[in-house]
């Protein structure tokens, strides 16, 4: 087991390396973005060749199809990450200066002036662990590309589009570890794998922005939580306490999370109360805290100190801005679905939609963006992520119920209600269209998507199995048409 872990270590390490990599290929050779798209497809298409070939020669194990099935979600992310330029659908990047104040500002502020902002305004209030990295990263390979763009500002701050890839392709490979964690085999974890290669929120959400980093430390976290769980011992202790950390340093939302985990900590312990063995537990809680507590808090510490900033600060929208949602009903706005709206549109109305549910799916497709496409394949892909919210949603709910029979796949469910709780909490006090974006929610992807495997697993000759399985190909097959045609 120890090899087994210390061998995925490196593979996380060597992910990291070849993004980076790819990236300085790209930026010395700088091919157009339609050869890229071209390219994507032609390795998509290859790799689907040799499946159908090794299905026909009866040799199309598990492990090869969902080796095959990472493969190409790191073609889509990775390459999706290559033709995109850091200003094209991005968020909240401001002007491409040191004094622009958005994500682009406080990555040149970091590498011009080699601190941290002085001044909390627009983006520059967010944590910093983030832009840090994409600093460390930033610097070196632009010293290094030097005429090759690497004295352009934009070019500098694209190069942190590496953190936001390669975390996204790591979340990919830890979630054929969270199979593991569940015992899912066979089909259903290359359903599960799938789901979360295909998913355009993990494309989308490789910009200069903290979300993809945070949902990484998300994921590793309710890993380590499990882990925990099973063995609370010094070293899963630890690394827990790094995550929340870093995590904490990354997005404060990953908080929620820690909720989680800590009902988790309490759990163990009071029932080692009963059991009169709580005393190694003491000494743990005590270094997760002394770890964890500073690493975290420490930002949020100095700008309300230098600043007067509110611990949990959000950069609020005014109520009379055109995001804002609060003049609807709380009933329009969380309880059902808005079915008529799939129909109508298939794009989010980032100015004109309301609905949580409905939003989520939406943009968890296509952002809050509208492309140029045959407006078949947006529908299809909208139609088959609908089919899989449908087992995704079963398989959360019915977990949620095993506390006896299946105690980690109880933890996965209630890691999700958990998550999603804090998400409508969120959105009742920030009715915005923008509170409702799933780059803030892509951490459910995996859980959920193997949850619904586990589901399936057990309830395999029943209905919902036959659309999981059937619903993911689909899914694949639009989500590659989507992001190899846009334009």
């Amino acid at each position: 087991m120890k090899h087994f872990k210390e061998k995925k270590i490196l593979q996380y390490a060597a992910v990291f390396v070849m993004v980076s990599l790819i990236y300085v290929m790209w930026r010395l050779m700088l091919p157009n973005e339609k050869g890229i798209r071209i390219f994507m497809g032609v390795l998509i298409a290859g790799e689907a060749v040799f499946d159908l070939i090794m299905l026909k020669q009866k040799k199309l194990t598990a492990d090869v199809l969902v080796a095959s099935i990472i493969f190409a979600g790191f073609v889509m992310r990775i390459g999706y990450m290559l033709y995109t330029p850091a200003a094209v659908r991005s968020h909240d990047m401001w002007e491409f200066e040191k004094d622009g104040y958005g994500h682009a500002g406080y990555i040149l502020t970091l590498i011009e002036d080699k601190m941290l902002p002085q001044t909390n305004t627009r983006q520059y209030y967010q944590q910093p662990f983030f832009y840090i990295l994409c600093a460390l990263v930033s610097a070196p390979i632009n010293s290094f590309l030097g005429g090759t763009g690497g004295h352009d500002p934009e070019m500098i701050v694209d190069t942190g589009k590496i953190i936001s890839s390669a975390a996204s392709c790591i979340v990919l490979l830890m979630t054929d570890t969270f199979c593991k964690e569940l015992d899912l085999k066979g089909k259903y974890r290359a359903a599960a794998v799938g789901f979360v290669a295909f998913c355009p929120a993990f494309y989308l959400s490789e910009r200069i922005t903290p979300d993809m980093l945070c949902t990484l430390l998300m994921t590793i976290a309710l890993v380590y939580t499990l882990r925990w769980y099973r063995s609370p011992d010094w070293k899963n202790t630890v690394i827990l306490a790094f995550t929340y950390g870093l995590g904490v340093m990354t997005k404060l939302s990953i908080g929620s999370l820690a909720l989680f985990t800590a009902g988790v900590f309490a759990w163990k312990f009071f029932g080692s109360v009963k059991e009169k063995k709580f005393g190694p537990y003491i000494p743990k809680f005590i270094v997760f805290a002394l770890i964890s507590l500073p690493l975290g808090l420490w930002y949020s510490v100095r700008n309300y100190r230098r600043f007067d900033q509110p611990f949990g600060y959000v950069l609020e929208i005014p109520s009379d801005h055109a995001l804002y949602t609060g003049d609807h009903s709380f009933f329009q706005r969380i309880i059902l679905p808005d079915i008529p709206n799939f129909v109508t549109e298939p794009y989010a109305e980032v100015f004109d939609d309301y609905n949580l549910w409905t939003y989520m799916v939406k943009s968890s497709l296509f952002g809050e963006f509208k492309f140029d496409v045959p407006s078949i394949i947006p529908m299809s892909l909208m139609l088959a992520a609908i089919a899989l919210a449908v087992p995704a949603v079963t398989g959360v709910v019915k977990g949620a119920f095993r506390i006896k029979e299946n105690t980690e796949q109880f933890l996965v469910s209630a890691a999700v209600l958990v998550f999603m709780a804090s998400i409508v909490y969120f959105y009742i006090k920030y009715p915005n269209g923008c509170s409702m974006d799933f780059r803030y929610m892509t951490f459910i992807v995996a859980p959920a998507a193997v949850l619904a495997g586990k589901y399936c697993a057990e309830n395999g000759k029943k209905w919902i199995g036959t659309l999981y399985t059937a619903a993911v190909p689909v899914y694949a097959l639009f989500s590659v048409l989507m992001y190899t045609m846009i334009r």
